[in-house]
């Protein structure tokens, strides 16, 4: 009798159920996971999208109940909301069909609902291996687990740019970015209105703002006013598109990363303008520290210092060789955020622990 061939089964966003997908870090590295899965593993691959679950509840359930039966190895994934039915069905299940269960963590809201609802702590008790993307958080859920534990940061399949394609010769006005869904908690007003007042500090426009990335929609009148109000000097451009995303992050001085928003994990945003040699000046808010070096590739502010942003814009803007200095320090760290480098735990655990091959 020929050998059943093994299966991996992955639940999680993507995204492509849904015509306006929760664009963000959890669709992204869940998109990046699967692509290197399906790359190392082809045709054992099964894939369950939670998108639009709300419209798709009794096929997604079948759904999963198929990955179930099928597979050896089950990844789950699920965004906030999809949390409360993801983890305890394939919780419940694995004691029947003897899968193992692996849980790549993206963002830092897990912590807070496992204290919150007892079953979700019952069923994050079950999933067999764990990786969150920060040591910090990696420290907070061991009280919640006895599971193997490892980091796993975000990544991009991307290739970071190379060094001769830096601009190393900015000019006034200097421009700067956000590069995030454009929301309260994600600092975006505290940008413009640091990039404000080092303009009228000097009565002039010596810098600039993009704002990119999705408005969240209950926002957009809120965002409407204020691009109008600030147009001389803050723009919202929109989405970058996957084809030109690090070359047009390229194109500027710095990111602006003011977050305070509590789901914060390892930022996409991070990971991609260190592959595009753009320096970040960032918000110390939840696990940023551990993520940035401060003076070395970022600038580090206390949350909501709007003064503290326009210091090191100010700073940034009269120490260009700095800079310059920062810009190539990043391109030489974003060599960590490829794919090969941070599957690296996953794929032996998949392979070593459960006999997978190609």
């Amino acid at each position: 009798m020929r050998n059943k061939k093994k299966k991996i089964g992955l639940i999680g966003y993507l995204g492509y159920a849904t015509s306006t997908p929760i664009i963000g870090g959890q669709m992204s590295k869940t998109r990046g996971i699967i692509k290197q899965l399906e790359q190392e593993y082809p045709g054992q691959i099964m894939s369950v999208d939670t998108s639009n679950w709300k419209k798709e509840v009794f096929s997604l359930i079948l759904q999963c109940f198929e990955v179930a039966n099928q597979c050896d190895v089950v990844i789950v994934m699920p965004i906030k909301n999809g949390i409360k039915f993801v983890l305890p069905f394939f919780a419940l299940l694995k004691g029947i069909k003897r899968y193992k269960m692996a849980y790549p963590i993206v963002g830092g809201w897990l912590t807070g609902l496992l204290k919150k609802h007892r079953y979700l702590a019952w069923a994050f008790k079950r999933v067999d291996y764990l990786l969150p993307e920060t040591k910090q958080l990696m420290e907070e859920l061991k009280k919640f687990t006895d599971a193997p534990i490892d980091v796993m940061s975000i990544f991009s399949t991307r290739k970071p740019l190379k060094l001769e394609s830096l601009d190393f010769d900015a000019q006034i006005p200097f421009k700067f970015c956000t590069f995030s869904r454009v929301t309260l908690t994600k600092g975006i007003d505290d940008a413009i209105e640091a990039i404000a007042n080092v303009n009228q500090s000097v009565d002039g426009l010596l810098c600039k703002l993009d704002v990119w990335g999705p408005i969240e929609e209950k926002y957009s009148d809120h965002y409407k006013k204020i691009f109008e109000k600030n147009k001389e000097f803050a723009t919202y451009k929109g989405l970058i598109t996957s084809d030109e995303g690090l070359e047009k992050l390229s194109e500027y001085y710095m990111m602006l990363f003011p977050t305070y928003y509590p789901g914060e994990g390892f930022p996409t945003a991070i990971c991609e303008s260190f592959m595009a040699g753009l320096p970040v000046i960032a918000s110390d808010w939840r696990f940023n520290n551990e993520l940035v070096e401060n003076k070395e590739t970022s600038f580090l502010i206390p949350v909501h210092d709007v003064d503290g942003i326009a210091r090191c814009i100010d700073y940034a803007i009269n120490h260009r060789e700095d800079i310059n200095k920062m810009k190539t320090k990043c391109l030489m760290i974003s060599e960590q955020f490829k794919p090969v480098e941070v599957m690296r735990n996953l794929d032996f655990w998949i392979r070593k622990e459960h006999n997978f091959g190609k």
